[in-house]
């Protein structure tokens, strides 16, 4: 099994299309196609469904495919370390668990650019279930996470919170919105988020309250994924509102406003660095960013 394997298998899961990802990976398409039937051929089952419509993962390849992100996440971490130790500026490592663009990362660099320009910016994908173990590790310095975090050494900042709405797929042939209720939805297959995720918990409190158990099919840590996988007619999902509005306007799914259900997004970093003035300030920039116009992020630039 060799990493560029692991890439190509990631990259389709993430995308969908076999073009589509060798483009992203600069490589063939045949290339790819062989990286994917060569890593099939080791763990002995089919990791994607091949459609007209393109790549669809499988639900043992979905099963294997965080193992697949935490291989790469673990080299990622070597080559952070290795670069840390040779860096002569502050290396400051912030998690992202979303979208770079609704997280506005590059307002975020523009500012700490011109307010703190001996500080080096490290962004690292992380899940929001982890954001308090990959701080306390020093995986990260600081970052975004969704949820709330309930721990002693975690100082955080609440920045928004965003409305959760139901993603299907568009052929679904569903009565018309004014008469489309949740209880049509939790009849339908439901991909839903791993449990350690902040979604999980208040979506299932939520239907739990209407006397409603969804049925799960699987269950994914990744937006991307889960848009792709509603897009390929697995079954309807839960996602924030303008991760949802984004997948809409590109015409892969349809979205359901009809749920009362939102999640709060926060920055945090480790309350032992709240005298540090290079955190303080990057605490006072990112809350700036967010909270001194009130601008919604789908009106956002």
């Amino acid at each position: 099994m060799e990493l560029y394997q692991l890439k190509t298998f990631i990259e389709i899961a993430r995308t969908g299309n076999l073009t589509e990802a060798a483009v992203h990976l600069n490589t063939s398409q045949p290339a790819a196609s062989a990286h994917i039937k060569a890593l099939e051929k080791e763990v002995g089952f089919p990791l994607f469904y091949r459609t007209s419509k393109g790549m669809t993962i499988t639900e043992k390849g979905s099963k294997i495919l965080l193992e697949a992100q935490k291989i790469l996440t673990s080299l990622d971490d070597f080559y952070l370390k290795a670069s840390d130790l040779n860096a002569e500026s502050e290396t400051i490592r912030i998690g992202l668990n979303t979208n770079g663009q609704l997280l506005r990362i590059e307002k975020l660099i523009r500012f700490i650019s011109e307010c703190l320009p001996q500080v080096e910016l490290h962004f690292i994908d992380i899940k929001s279930e982890d954001f308090t173990q990959d701080l306390t590790s020093a995986k990260i310095s600081a970052g975004f996470y969704y949820g709330n975090v309930a721990h002693p050494s975690v100082y955080s900042i609440k920045l928004h919170s965003f409305k959760m709405v139901v993603v299907y797929p568009n052929s679904w042939d569903v009565p018309p919105k004014k008469r489309l209720s949740l209880e049509y939805f939790a009849k339908k297959p439901w991909i839903w988020t791993t449990q350690g995720c902040p979604f999980y918990k208040q979506s299932i409190d939520y239907f739990l309250k209407q006397d409603m158990v969804p049925q799960k099919i699987m269950y994914v840590d990744d937006e991307s994924l889960i848009g792709k996988l509603v897009q390929g007619e697995i079954g309807c999902s839960l996602l924030a509102e303008p991760i949802a509005t984004r997948f809409a306007n590109e015409n892969m799914l349809q979205i359901w406003e009809g749920i009362d259900l939102n999640i709060d997004l926060h920055f945090g970093y480790l309350k032992d660095k709240k005298s540090d003035a290079v955190f303080l300030e990057i605490g006072s920039i990112v809350d700036r960013i967010w909270n001194a116009d009130g601008i919604s992020i789908v009106n956002s630039s």
